[in-house]
């Protein structure tokens, strides 16, 4: 690689680490140089004209340093040794153990969740939102994040694992989504839409550009994703001229988190959707042929505001005279009243008593094509 080339290299990385970091180019270009070793970009420059080439080592920690996109103002009065230690550490951080205590990160849907024994810490997408702290009820004060100590250890992983995602997501959207131009105007990422005042459809706030392009696209006041944000408050009559502006919020302590305990047991939430899929399995329990299978997955079950449930039957597919017992036991079991009864309706084939003689669906399914070809009809014919 000549001098020229790696040069031009080293720029467009620059360039890459500017657009995730949402910062300018000069700005990124100098980060660049530091951690080359040089005061700045200039500095570089002038190294090439005397025969200066970053070697191919230099070259790739250049590249990791832009892949790791990492917020640029963390390092502004930073040195290139501090830089290297921090992602050494980060790369490090999907699994590992503080203070003798496991952890696992993942990104769920852009949030960042860490996990350990009995906690967990979830960073969101948002930059606004606070960091969710959630512990179990069964954990008796001994989990690791009520420790101060282990809790900054985890939030800064968590935290540095956040601004990572969130480079990724400035990366792949447009330039101008993210860095407003001398007039406020941003283009919204989804849309496409370009204006220097935005509107939040959840909380009826105005939003400026800068203020929208430094939240990633969530709305500052109420948090609405970049869905609900709109250049027109086209649901105003008066177009959001008179909806309030959303102020710089320097009130907010968004660095602290968000403890909550949660329950994580399981809990059984007998729902009519999960009952009715109990009684319809019971009644294939039932079944002792395929007739009476195909009764089972025909019958209608219904289920009331009180759980009670009412079974209705096919006439043809279900003997009038055999009670579906296992699916009174289950029933019973769940605390249910049911009510049984017959219907008329339109079955899926002729001849319901072919599924008496079986309880092989291969072999129903060949009896039936039979006793259709006997009268020259396919199998897609209607009934």
């Amino acid at each position: 690689m000549t001098e020229a080339t790696k040069l031009n290299s080293l720029k467009h990385l620059a360039k890459q680490y500017a657009r995730a970091n949402r910062i300018t180019l000069n700005h990124a270009l100098n980060l660049v140089a530091a951690k080359l070793g040089f005061a700045n970009w200039t500095k570089l420059v002038s190294a090439s004209k005397n025969d200066w080439i970053p070697s191919s080592e230099q070259m790739t920690s250049v590249e990791a340093f832009v892949a790791h996109a990492l917020p640029a103002a963390d390092f502004q009065a930073g040195h290139p040794e501090a830089m290297t230690r921090r992602f050494a550490c980060l790369e490090q951080a999907e699994q590992g153990m503080i203070e003798g205590h496991e952890y696992r990160i993942q990104v769920a849907l852009h949030d960042v969740v860490m996990v350990g024994d009995g906690w967990s810490i979830t960073v969101p997408e948002n930059p606004g939102a606070r960091p969710i702290v959630q512990t179990s009820t069964e954990n008796d004060g001994k989990c690791p994040v009520l420790n101060p100590e282990f809790l900054q250890q985890a939030l800064t992983l968590a935290r540095q694992r956040a601004a990572q995602v969130r480079g990724e997501i400035s990366t792949d959207w447009p330039r101008r989504s993210t860095k407003p131009d001398h007039e406020g105007m941003v283009r919204h990422p989804l849309w496409g839409d370009e204006s220097a005042v935005w509107f939040c459809l959840r909380c009826d706030g105005k939003i400026n550009g800068p203020q929208i392009a430094q939240s990633l696209w969530h709305c500052p006041d109420c948090g609405a994703s970049p869905l609900d944000i709109f250049n027109t408050a086209f649901w105003c009559e008066d177009g959001g001229k008179s909806l309030p502006p959303v102020k710089a919020d320097g009130a907010k302590d968004n660095d602290k988190p968000d403890f909550r305990v949660v329950n994580d047991r399981p809990k059984l939430d007998l729902n009519p959707e999960k009952i009715t899929l109990l009684i319809r399995s019971a009644l294939l329990d039932d079944a002792t042929n395929i007739s009476e299978k195909l009764g089972a997955l025909q019958a209608e079950i219904t289920v009331d505001d009180e759980n009670d449930v009412w079974i209705s039957l096919e006439e043809d597919l279900w003997p009038h005279d055999k009670e579906p017992i296992q699916a009174l036991i289950v029933a019973a079991q769940l605390g249910l009243e049911v009510e049984l009864e017959t219907m008329w309706s339109t079955i899926p084939f002729h001849w319901p008593g072919l599924g008496e003689l079986t309880s092989s669906t291969r072999e129903y399914t060949q009896m039936m094509l039979d006793a259709y070809a006997q009268y020259d009809s396919s199998p897609d014919s209607k009934t």
